[in-house]
């Protein structure tokens, strides 16, 4: 670890690399701009697991989503290689709608 260096990995070229990293800046400077309006979080947060997720998918292994199984969906979506999106059934099926609401948040 370096204070002169910034680390980004699994990127496609250097091009995406430098625009991840002038991202990073302008969100480091908006927030030091505006750190008097900060509050900070005492409360511990937990970031979801797999089978958080999974419980929350419809379990119906369909693979419409290109992954063997909801599972597998479901490390994928922690793993950011997948989106919500791309579960036709959460997004067809009216009864999964809260369903869909919590896992948009959690996400």
């Amino acid at each position: 670890m370096s204070p002169e260096k910034v680390y980004i990995t699994q990127v496609r070229d250097t091009e995406e690399g430098l625009a991840l990293l002038a991202s990073l800046k302008d969100a480091v400077n908006a927030t030091w701009e505006q750190r008097n309006a900060l509050k900070p979080a005492l409360a511990r947060k937990r970031a979801p697991r797999h089978l958080d997720i999974y419980a929350l998918l419809p379990q119906t292994n369909c693979k419409q989503c290109g992954e063997a199984s909801c599972l597998a969906f479901a490390v994928n979506l922690i793993l950011h290689k997948h989106d919500l999106e791309e579960c036709t059934p959460l997004q067809n099926d009216a009864a999964l709608t809260d369903r869909r609401a919590t896992l948009e948040a959690m996400l």
